[in-house]
Protein backbone atom coordinates (compact mmCIF):
# COMPACT_ATOMS: atom_id res chain seq x y z
CA UNK A 1 0.00 0.00 0.00
CA UNK A 2 3.15 2.39 0.91
CA UNK A 3 4.69 1.80 -2.53
CA UNK A 4 1.04 2.36 -3.95
CA UNK A 5 1.13 5.73 -2.57
CA UNK A 6 4.31 6.70 -3.42
CA UNK A 7 4.04 6.16 -7.15
CA UNK A 8 0.46 8.24 -6.94
CA UNK A 9 2.44 10.57 -5.45
CA UNK A 10 4.81 10.50 -8.08
CA UNK A 11 2.87 10.44 -10.65
CA UNK A 12 1.20 13.85 -9.64
CA UNK A 13 4.32 15.54 -8.89
CA UNK A 14 5.62 14.87 -12.83
CA UNK A 15 2.29 16.00 -14.24
CA UNK A 16 2.52 19.07 -11.26
CA UNK A 17 6.09 19.72 -12.79
CA UNK A 18 5.76 19.80 -16.55
CA UNK A 19 2.38 22.18 -15.96
CA UNK A 20 4.56 24.37 -13.84
CA UNK A 21 7.15 24.80 -16.70
CA UNK A 22 4.58 24.88 -19.20
CA UNK A 23 2.59 27.53 -17.67
CA UNK A 24 5.78 29.68 -16.43
CA UNK A 25 7.71 29.18 -20.19
CA UNK A 26 4.23 30.36 -21.52
CA UNK A 27 4.01 33.05 -19.86
CA UNK A 28 7.78 34.18 -19.75
CA UNK A 29 7.33 34.05 -23.64
CA UNK A 30 4.20 35.78 -24.27
CA UNK A 31 5.09 39.17 -21.72
CA UNK A 32 8.96 39.24 -22.97
CA UNK A 33 9.24 37.80 -26.54
CA UNK A 34 5.64 36.85 -28.37
CA UNK A 35 3.92 40.68 -28.35
CA UNK A 36 2.43 43.61 -27.47
CA UNK A 37 -0.79 44.45 -25.10
CA UNK A 38 -3.34 43.53 -27.73
CA UNK A 39 -1.66 40.63 -28.72
CA UNK A 40 -1.62 39.32 -24.73
CA UNK A 41 -5.58 38.65 -24.46
CA UNK A 42 -5.55 36.14 -28.02
CA UNK A 43 -2.57 34.43 -25.80
CA UNK A 44 -4.34 34.03 -22.48
CA UNK A 45 -7.08 31.91 -24.04
CA UNK A 46 -4.25 29.54 -25.53
CA UNK A 47 -3.13 29.86 -22.02
CA UNK A 48 -6.36 28.86 -20.79
CA UNK A 49 -6.60 25.79 -23.57
CA UNK A 50 -3.46 24.67 -22.10
CA UNK A 51 -4.05 25.02 -18.75
CA UNK A 52 -7.44 22.77 -19.17
CA UNK A 53 -5.49 20.19 -21.48
CA UNK A 54 -2.89 19.85 -18.50
CA UNK A 55 -5.57 19.37 -16.12
CA UNK A 56 -7.38 16.41 -18.14
CA UNK A 57 -4.18 15.20 -17.95
CA UNK A 58 -3.71 15.34 -14.50
CA UNK A 59 -7.50 13.99 -13.87
CA UNK A 60 -6.84 11.16 -16.84
CA UNK A 61 -4.34 9.74 -15.25
CA UNK A 62 -5.71 9.71 -11.52
CA UNK A 63 -8.41 7.74 -13.23
CA UNK A 64 -5.87 5.56 -14.88
CA UNK A 65 -4.74 4.42 -11.82
CA UNK A 66 -7.64 4.18 -9.36
CA UNK A 67 -8.96 2.12 -12.18
CA UNK A 68 -6.17 -0.13 -12.63
CA UNK A 69 -5.55 -0.26 -9.10
CA UNK A 70 -8.75 -1.41 -8.71
CA UNK A 71 -8.09 -4.53 -11.58
CA UNK A 72 -5.09 -5.50 -10.14
CA UNK A 73 -6.87 -5.95 -6.54
CA UNK A 74 -9.33 -8.41 -8.30
CA UNK A 75 -6.88 -10.47 -10.10
CA UNK A 76 -5.53 -10.97 -6.81
CA UNK A 77 -8.57 -12.14 -5.67
CA UNK A 78 -9.22 -14.25 -8.40
CA UNK A 79 -5.75 -16.35 -8.14
CA UNK A 80 -6.47 -16.68 -4.40
CA UNK A 81 -10.00 -18.01 -5.52
CA UNK A 82 -8.49 -20.30 -8.06
CA UNK A 83 -5.81 -21.83 -5.45
CA UNK A 84 -8.24 -22.84 -3.30
CA UNK A 85 -10.09 -24.65 -5.49
CA UNK A 86 -7.33 -26.72 -4.94
CA UNK A 87 -7.96 -28.02 -1.80
CA UNK A 88 -11.15 -29.80 -3.10
CA UNK A 89 -8.41 -32.38 -4.57
CA UNK A 90 -6.86 -35.13 -2.80
CA UNK A 91 -3.66 -34.28 -2.39
CA UNK A 92 -2.00 -36.39 -5.17
CA UNK A 93 -4.15 -35.01 -7.79
CA UNK A 94 -3.49 -31.41 -6.49
CA UNK A 95 0.43 -31.93 -6.66
CA UNK A 96 -0.04 -33.39 -10.28
CA UNK A 97 -2.30 -30.07 -11.04
CA UNK A 98 0.19 -27.65 -9.39
CA UNK A 99 3.26 -29.31 -11.66
CA UNK A 100 0.65 -28.63 -14.97
CA UNK A 101 0.20 -24.96 -13.98
CA UNK A 102 3.70 -24.83 -12.65
CA UNK A 103 4.29 -25.42 -17.13
CA UNK A 104 1.77 -23.43 -17.93
CA UNK A 105 -0.87 -25.56 -18.50
CA UNK A 106 1.16 -28.16 -20.49
CA UNK A 107 3.74 -30.98 -19.23
CA UNK A 108 4.74 -34.46 -20.31
CA UNK A 109 3.65 -37.37 -17.76
CA UNK A 110 7.69 -37.95 -17.28
CA UNK A 111 7.90 -34.07 -16.10
CA UNK A 112 5.04 -34.29 -13.54
CA UNK A 113 6.60 -37.84 -12.52
CA UNK A 114 9.89 -35.95 -12.20
CA UNK A 115 8.28 -33.02 -9.83
CA UNK A 116 5.52 -34.91 -7.83
CA UNK A 117 8.44 -37.36 -6.92
CA UNK A 118 5.55 -40.48 -7.29
CA UNK A 119 6.03 -43.50 -9.48
CA UNK A 120 5.02 -43.51 -12.99
CA UNK A 121 2.44 -45.95 -12.27
CA UNK A 122 0.74 -43.71 -8.87
CA UNK A 123 1.23 -40.89 -11.43
CA UNK A 124 -0.79 -43.10 -14.45
CA UNK A 125 -3.48 -43.49 -11.98
CA UNK A 126 -3.86 -39.84 -11.11
CA UNK A 127 -3.87 -38.81 -14.24
CA UNK A 128 -6.41 -41.52 -15.52
CA UNK A 129 -8.74 -39.71 -12.51
CA UNK A 130 -8.43 -36.07 -13.19
CA UNK A 131 -9.49 -37.15 -16.65
CA UNK A 132 -12.28 -38.94 -16.09
CA UNK A 133 -13.28 -35.75 -13.93
CA UNK A 134 -12.51 -33.63 -16.75
CA UNK A 135 -10.01 -31.55 -15.07
CA UNK A 136 -6.77 -32.28 -17.70
CA UNK A 137 -6.92 -33.50 -21.67
CA UNK A 138 -4.25 -36.32 -22.00
CA UNK A 139 -2.67 -36.86 -25.23
CA UNK A 140 -0.23 -39.75 -26.45
CA UNK A 141 3.20 -38.07 -27.68
CA UNK A 142 5.89 -41.11 -28.33
CA UNK A 143 6.73 -43.00 -24.79
CA UNK A 144 4.83 -40.70 -22.96
CA UNK A 145 2.03 -38.67 -22.83
CA UNK A 146 1.50 -34.53 -22.80
CA UNK A 147 -1.23 -33.63 -20.37
CA UNK A 148 -3.04 -29.66 -20.81
CA UNK A 149 -5.43 -28.70 -18.44
CA UNK A 150 -9.13 -28.12 -19.37
CA UNK A 151 -9.73 -24.94 -20.85
CA UNK A 152 -11.41 -23.25 -18.08
CA UNK A 153 -9.08 -24.66 -15.96
CA UNK A 154 -6.37 -23.19 -17.66
CA UNK A 155 -7.61 -19.35 -17.76
CA UNK A 156 -8.70 -19.61 -14.14
CA UNK A 157 -5.22 -20.78 -13.19
CA UNK A 158 -2.73 -19.01 -15.56
CA UNK A 159 -2.03 -15.50 -15.99
CA UNK A 160 -2.43 -14.97 -19.81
Amino acid sequence: MRNNLVKLWFIIGIISGFAAVVFFLFTYLNEKVLCNIECREKNEVLLIFILLSLFGLFVGSMLYYFISEKYRKEIKKINKDAESTLVFLESDMRKVVESIVKRDGFATQSEITKDVKMSRVKVSRVVLKLEEKGIIKKVPNGMTNVISLNQKLKELFINQ
